[in-house]
C-alpha cells in the first residue's frame, strides 16, 4: 500500500519506472519539486486508493493546489514524473499472469470518477498489444509480484511510451465487482467471475 517502499523495491530490482521523490506534507518543497522532478508531474497520497487525491500536474500553480489536495488525504506524499502514453493492467492469479488489459478513459485520466462511473472509461481486454509486447508487460508484472512478495492476486499498473512498460504501482487488494478490471482479465482468461472468486478463497485457505 506504501507507493514510497514500493518504489524504492521496484528500483533495487531494476523495474523501469518514473522518477520520484517523497515527502511529508507539512513541508515547503515546491521549490524542490521543480527543480527534481520537474512538471508534467504527478501528486499522490502515499499510501492512497482508487486514485483518490491524486493530481496530474502541469504547471507551478497547479502543483500547488495539488499539494494541498492530497494533503487531505494523508501527511506523505509521492511525487513522480508524468510520462505520457498508453495505461494497462496486467493481473496475476496463483503465480501466472492474465491478459492485460487497456484503458482508455474517455477524458481525463483514470481517476476515481473514471473508475467507478459506468461508461466513462473504455476497457480493452485483451489489450490490443503485440505478441512480444504481451509476453513482456506479463514478464514485469510477474516480476513485480515477487519483488513485493504479494499474495495470492494482485494487479499491476503501467504506462507504455512505445518504448517502455513503466510500473506504477501494485494493487494487493484490487476491485473485485464484476466489472473491475480483475475480473475481466479472468474472463479473457476463460475463468468466470464464480471461479475467480472461489479460487482467491481457496489460495487463501492454502496460505
Amino acid at each position: 500500500m506504501n507507493k514510497a517502499v514500493t518504489k524504492e523495491m521496484l528500483l533495487n530490482a531494476n523495474i523501469v519506472t518514473a522518477k520520484a521523490m517523497c515527502f511529508h506534507a507539512d513541508t515547503d518543497c515546491a521549490e524542490d519539486v521543480l527543480e527534481r522532478i520537474g512538471v508534467p508531474c504527478v501528486v499522490k497520497p502515499c499510501s492512497g486508493g482508487s486514485s483518490v487525491g491524486v493530481s496530474i500536474v502541469k504547471t507551478r500553480e497547479e502543483l500547488e493546489k495539488a499539494i494541498n489536495i492530497a494533503r487531505k488525504y494523508e501527511n506523505d506524499l509521492l511525487i513522480e514524473k508524468y510520462i505520457e502514453g498508453r495505461e494497462f493492467s496486467s493481473g496475476i492469479l496463483d503465480g501466472k499472469a492474465l491478459p492485460p488489459i487497456e484503458i482508455i478513459p474517455r477524458e481525463g485520466f483514470f481517476d476515481y470518477k473514471n473508475k467507478y462511473q459506468a461508461g466513462a472509461t473504455e476497457e480493452i481486454c485483451p489489450a490490443n498489444l503485440s505478441f512480444e509486447e504481451t509476453e513482456k508487460i506479463k514478464e514485469i508484472a510477474l516480476k513485480v509480484h515477487r519483488e513485493l512478495k504479494l499474495g495470492s492476486y494482485a494487479r499491476i499498473d503501467f504506462i507504455y511510451d512505445g518504448k517502455d512498460f513503466h510500473c506504477l504501482e501494485a494493487n494487493t487488494l484490487p476491485g473485485m465487482t464484476p466489472a473491475s478490471l480483475l475480473p475481466k482479465e479472468a474472463k479473457a482468461a476463460g475463468i468466470s467471475y464464480e471461479e475467480l472468486c472461489s479460487k482467491i478463497i481457496e489460495l487463501g485457505l492454502k496460505r
